[in-house]
């Protein structure tokens, strides 16, 4: 019955995913063509490691960004990305731990 009452009132359910964040990281460090493919691959790929999903999508998604600028030797892009996404120690924490999970530039997801 839920359904159709979101239906009729053309209520568009979905669940926000990594992908539905990193677009606004991207723009976040002004992204060229090479580095929002090197963070799209590392989204990608990161759908398979299921120890990513104990941090939010928009986490996980920041983290991406910050491996993938890393990569590219774009410190102060990374930089960026921790300013936008934290809001508190909690936001802080969560960010340092998905990054460190996702791994270095050069061996994502050990």
């Amino acid at each position: 019955m839920e359904w159709v009452i979101l239906d009729v009132l053309e209520y568009e359910c979905f669940s926000p995913t990594t992908l539905n964040f990193l677009w606004f990281y991207l723009k976040a460090v002004e992204a060229d063509e090479e580095l929002e493919r090197h963070a799209k691959v590392l989204a990608i790929s990161s759908l398979s490691h299921h120890e990513l999903l104990c941090f939010w999508p928009s986490t996980v998604a920041a983290g991406l960004v910050v491996q993938a600028c890393s990569a590219k030797g774009q410190r102060s892009a990374a930089e960026r990305i921790f300013e936008t996404h934290v809001r508190s120690k909690e936001d802080l924490n969560d960010l340092e731990d998905c990054v460190k999970l996702i791994g270095s530039p050069d061996k994502p997801f050990p």
